[in-house]
């Protein structure tokens, strides 16, 4: 019996530590880490199905070309010849910026990045930047703290509130609410501040449901009744920040009542709330995604670190305003990873389809699609369907026929966890990593991406990219050459290994912030910063959110749902009398962009004029993202998912 070290690929706070015991070849339990500190032991049933993906009836296992319509399996050699031969057909004919390189977070591993120094070294091609998922909120520390950074979970256990704002982690970071539940028996506030009174929001011992959207506006009543009550640490503004005044004077301007009003809650638990967050130290604030979803999205994280800072709870144990923790990311070698790429095009990544069929029309030659499900995660699938048919060639890599890939010219399998060595970490909670081994052989006709492009590069001649990435543990030395100098060890040292990354449990604990003044700066805002959508709200009054399954990350455990069952939309009650519904009866909703039909199904934990459905259905069950708008955030190229009004019609 030998028993491996291994961690999940998921693109989730938690990256389970998981231990694999194999007995003669073969695989005998799969199960988590009860040594981890951070997961202990237990996986959630994603981490739990990572096996059964690998052995899935329907996992592609040798190349696919599409070919009238339908697909054929070719050979890796002749897979490789075609592809190769298009991609350089492209860069002579129309540039290599005529080719886009879509990529995203599908698989964790560093190295599966290697389809970046690829194209890199191709000559560089267009590619997105700002984000589908959590952009407006890195912006936004990066101008307050300049950096982002969040507390070891430990730490928590240190603080007398906690301020879980917009995160449900009971369905999405599951191994926090234990460090949660620990806390509150030592006597700290548990306080959820969400739309929906989530599974966490029944942990609490305070819940406000705040409106859609105004998470802002309650940071700045929050702030005003701090100002006005002399409640600020005074000594932390002066010493430890910029813009205070502007700030103060912007908070001056704004009527309290006026704020209170659009939160949604009353005057008395607006107050109750700032009473428990700034005079029970030291305060934490755990921030989840949804809100920065928004037009506003950044200023709504902005507005919220500037509670932690006028608090003072900044640097302190059991203080911070926690949004994301790139920690590990400092210590690896990007300029490396990357392979120095050149100047070349880019576009926001949530306007992918204006780009494809407006800004750059028939430019767009080719798309090479890694880790992504892009046409189902893209805002208003049907006009992202739309402009990914629109460019001439096609390839995805990936372990299934997704609504993506199905829309390509050609498929490429590729290896998944336990089937390869890589290097797992997480840039959005904990500051662990693992090296994990290659533990199981993969299926005959799939190869590893680094395998995939230096086939491709080989066959291309791009020698400067097989000379520079010529196998993967040198890729891995090099790419990880900061951390390993760091620990002063080599790669040989950290493999198999789970270990943590020393870099402090309390971040800005000396006060010296990563930002130009070395100082947290605060927002300045503008007047018109408050402004909400007003998308059609006459015609389209119900506000729709997408939320984070339990059971899936984003579309890849929908793969097994039946072909069309219907996607779920809850309501409270009132919202469903209103619009003289029943409980279980289909109904459609509609949007500026389109149209979804759902199961009405009774929530009363969703507020008043809200409808929430969970995102990653695929086309077969009509994806929720039918509904969603294209639009970018006020910093950060964020997706503003939840800008979506609706109606319902009844069928």
């Amino acid at each position: 019996m030998k028993t491996f070290k291994t961690a999940c690929p998921l693109d989730c706070f938690d990256v389970c530590s998981i231990e694999v015991d194999m007995k003669e070849g073969k695989l005998t339990a799969v199960r988590g880490d009860a040594g981890d500190p951070i997961t202990k032991g237990f996986l959630c049933k994603k981490g739990n199905s990572l096996l059964e993906r690998l052995n899935h009836r329907t996992r592609v296992t040798t190349p696919l070309k599409k070919v009238e319509g339908q697909w054929i399996t070719i050979s890796w050699e002749k897979a490789i010849q075609e592809i190769g031969d298009a991609l350089l057909e492209i860069k002579t004919t129309h540039g290599s910026d005529s080719l886009i390189h879509y990529s995203e977070s599908g698989h964790g591993g560093l190295l599966k990045n290697i389809d970046t120094a690829f194209f890199s070294g191709y000559g560089g091609v267009t590619t997105p930047e700002g984000s589908l998922c959590w952009g407006a909120g890195i912006e936004a520390q990066l101008l307050d703290f300049g950096d982002v950074l969040g507390h070891d979970p430990h730490d928590h256990l240190n603080a007398e509130t906690i301020l879980v704002w917009g995160r449900n982690p009971s369905f999405t970071n599951v191994h926090l609410v234990p460090f949660l539940k620990e806390a509150q028996k030592k006597g700290a506030k548990l306080v959820v501040i969400d739309p929906v009174r989530t599974a966490t929001a029944a942990l609490a011992d305070y819940y406000y449901q705040v409106k859609p959207e105004a998470d802002g506006d309650l940071a700045l009543a929050m702030a005003k009744i701090i100002l006005q009550e002399g409640k600020y640490d005074t000594a932390f503004v002066e010493t430890h920040c910029i813009g205070f005044s502007g700030f103060k004077e912007f908070i001056d301007g704004l009527q309290l009542s006026q704020l209170i009003k659009a939160t949604g809650l009353t005057e008395e638990e607006v107050y109750q709330l700032t009473a428990v967050y700034s005079q029970q130290k030291p305060s934490c604030i755990i921030l989840g995604y949804g809100l920065q979803r928004y037009r506003r999205g950044g200023n709504n994280i902005r507005f919220i670190d500037a509670l932690g800072a006028l608090t003072g709870n900044l640097g302190l144990s059991g203080g911070g305003v926690s949004y994301a923790n790139r920690s590990i990311a400092k210590f690896i070698d990007w300029d490396y990873i990357k392979n120095h790429p050149p100047l070349s095009p880019t576009f926001k990544r949530p306007l992918f389809s204006k780009y494809v069929l407006e800004e750059k029309k028939d430019k767009i030659q080719g798309i090479f699609v890694t880790k992504s499900n892009v046409v189902l995660q893209l805002p208003n699938t049907q006009r992202a369907i739309e402009a990914f048919k629109s460019i001439p060639f096609k390839v995805v890599i990936d372990h299934f026929i997704t609504d993506t890939a199905a829309l390509s010219d050609y498929i490429l399998p590729c290896t998944g966890i336990y089937e390869e060595e890589d290097f797992m970490f997480s840039s959005m909670w904990h500051s662990y990593f693992t090296h994990t081994e290659k533990i199981l052989p993969a299926p005959k006709n799939t190869k590893h991406e680094f395998e995939i492009f230096h086939l491709l590069a080989e066959y291309m001649e791009m020698k400067d990219f097989l000379r520079n990435y010529s196998d993967p543990q040198r890729y891995l030395e090099r790419g990880l050459a900061p951390l390993l100098e760091k620990l002063d060890c080599n790669l040989e040292a950290i493999k198999g290994k789970r270990l943590k990354l020393e870099v402090g449990d309390i971040p800005w604990q000396d006060k010296q912030f990563a930002t130009p003044s070395k100082r947290f700066e605060f927002i300045l805002p503008q007047q018109d910063v408050l402004e909400k959508s007003t998308i059609d709200k006459p015609h389209y009054p119900l506000q729709f959110l997408t939320l984070h399954p339990k059971a899936s990350l984003h579309s890849q455990h929908f793969i097994d749902i039946e072909e069309n069952r219907l996607p779920e939309a809850f309501v409270n009650k009132s919202t469903l009398e209103k619009w003289h519904l029943k409980e279980g009866q289909e109904a459609m909703l509609i949007s500026p962009q389109g149209e979804l039909k759902v199961k009405i199904l009774i929530d009363d934990g969703v507020g008043h004029d809200i409808v929430i459905s969970y995102e990653g259905w695929w086309l077969k069950n009509q994806g929720v993202n039918s509904l969603t708008p294209e639009g970018v955030s006020d910093i950060g190229d964020q997706a503003i998912y939840n800008n979506c009004r609706c109606k319902i019609a009844a069928i």
